[in-house]
């Protein structure tokens, strides 16, 4: 067998796997590494911006305070307002050192406020004096409130920042979701189509050669291991059809062959039989009547191979008209009657009181009713009761046959419509060579119907049948 080219299914999923994979492993590294670069964003906003804004804050607060109390003083001269003046400088360089401690980087910028500066405490002389800032506070207000400025544009931006990189890690985890999605739902659905529209051609090979039909060769859709399947199903299906046609080649062969001889045969029973060659004593006869019995029953065996034979090499030929359905039935029933009466079996008929009438070929449907009808005979007690009814809606006509037999296990229902198939536990106890049911499967079914079982083990069988009101084309297996 030719090596499966292309992909295997096991390196398929790895491929498939592998794409999920990546495009799930970018797309955390990247938010990972987003998140990290925020982390130290906002980090450094708390630990450097807002630290440093409230230090100004406060610095600012003390300045604001000296301010205040240099006017206080010059307008009343109160000593208290110079014990607070001393105090709000004191902790404006406390906290003046120690921010210049955790952010040494403004020690340029507020190299003006580590210098040494004098603050003169004098009353004011005129009215607006009093209301004159000093000069080194407002220096240094000016100094603190600039630096405010620039840290909180600073604050602003990193701030601006964050935002932009978190919307765009937003978008990236969502682009990656819907890659990942489509990846993942897309992938299954084309690995998924594509294994079964593979194991489907398999499958319909399967069940075609399970239902006894036709072996037909299944289409090879991939390179992998279904595709060698496939392959290999075709090959078998290849030697199962020569097979066939050498065995459907043999039993024709065999079934004409077997005709003249047999022929002969019954015509020398006849002519015995007949006393033409002398007188035949009552023991003779009775042998020469078996004999007589079993060359017809050989004939009708051979009759069923050659239908069969027929049937595989398409010939077997359609002539439909319309049929009186109700007419099938009781001709059927005459000519089994006497069968049914030696078996101690009774024969019922459900006929509707309309005439329902059916476009088949009569002496292929007769065959069918005969053979159903005749099984039922066969298998049911003695005593017991074959119906067969007939019912119509308005596309077609239904046959059923029901008797009180020993009923078929449900695994078996399906195989007994094979050819060459009887129930294990039938085949030492009734005659038969399993054709019966094949035969009359293919005839329904050429005639655009289906056949039907209904069984249960010990409560007997319901063989249906059903035959378009209208016809149908007669269908053709292509082998």
């Amino acid at each position: 067998m030719a090596k499966a080219q292309g992909l295997n299914i096991a390196a398929k999923l790895l491929l498939w796997s592998c794409a999920l994979v990546v495009v799930f492993a970018a797309t955390t590294a990247y938010l990972l590494r987003q998140v990290r670069h925020d982390a130290e964003v906002s980090s450094r906003i708390i630990s450097v911006n807002h630290d440093v804004d409230s230090a100004i804050q406060r610095m600012l607060e003390r300045l604001y305070s000296v301010q205040d109390n240099i006017r206080r003083y010059r307008l009343i001269g109160s000593q208290e307002a110079v014990r607070f003046v001393v105090e709000d400088l004191t902790r404006f360089g406390e906290i003046l050192d120690d921010t210049l401690k955790k952010h040494p980087g403004y020690a340029d910028q507020w190299r003006d406020l580590n210098q040494e500066f004098e603050i003169t405490l004098t009353p004011g002389e005129a009215p607006g004096d009093t209301l004159t800032p000093d000069a080194t506070i407002l220096e240094w207000t000016d100094t603190l409130g600039h630096s405010l400025l620039e840290n909180q544009i600073d604050t602003e931006r990193a701030l601006i920042r964050l935002h932009e990189s978190g919307r765009r890690a937003a978008n990236i985890g969502l682009y990656g979701l819907i890659l990942s999605l489509t990846l993942g739902i897309g992938g299954s659905l084309i690995l998924a189509w594509h294994l079964n529209r593979s194991l489907s051609e398999v499958r319909r090979g399967l069940r075609d050669l399970g239902q006894g039909g036709t072996v037909r060769d299944v289409r090879v859709l991939s390179g992998d291991e279904l595709g060698e399947l496939a392959r290999a199903f075709n090959a078998m299906a290849g030697r199962l059809r020569r097979e066939e046609r050498m065995r459907a080649d043999f039993v024709a062969m065999l079934s004409h062959e077997i005709r003249t001889p047999l022929t002969s045969i019954r015509e020398a029973v006849d002519l015995v039989g007949s006393g033409a060659l002398g007188e035949v004593n009552e023991r003779q006869e009775r042998f020469l009547a078996i004999a007589g019995q079993e060359s017809i029953r050989l004939s009708d065996l051979l009759a069923r191979l050659m239908t069969v034979s027929r049937m595989e090499s398409q010939a077997l030929d359609l002539s439909p008209e319309p049929t009186d359905c109700a007419g099938l039935v009781t001709s059927a029933l005459e000519r089994l009657a006497p069968t049914a009466q030696a078996r101690r079996v009774a024969l019922s008929a459900r006929l509707p009181d309309a005439p329902v009438s059916c476009v088949c070929d009569p002496a292929h449907v007769q065959q069918v009713l005969l053979n159903l009808i005749g099984n039922g005979i066969k298998f049911s007690p003695e005593g017991s009761t074959v119906t067969i009814e007939l019912l119509a809606d308005e596309s077609a006509a239904t046959f059923r046959v029901s008797d009180t037999g020993p009923g078929i296990a449900q695994q078996e229902q399906e195989l007994v419509f094979h050819k060459y198939y009887r129930e294990p536990g039938m085949r030492h106890s009734v005659d038969g060579a399993g054709l019966g049911l094949a035969i009359a499967r293919r005839i329904v079914e050429a005639h655009g119907g289906r056949m039907a079982l209904d069984s249960e083990p010990g409560l007997g069988s319901t063989f249906s049948f059903t035959l378009p009101l209208k016809g149908a084309a007669p269908r053709k297996d292509t082998p």
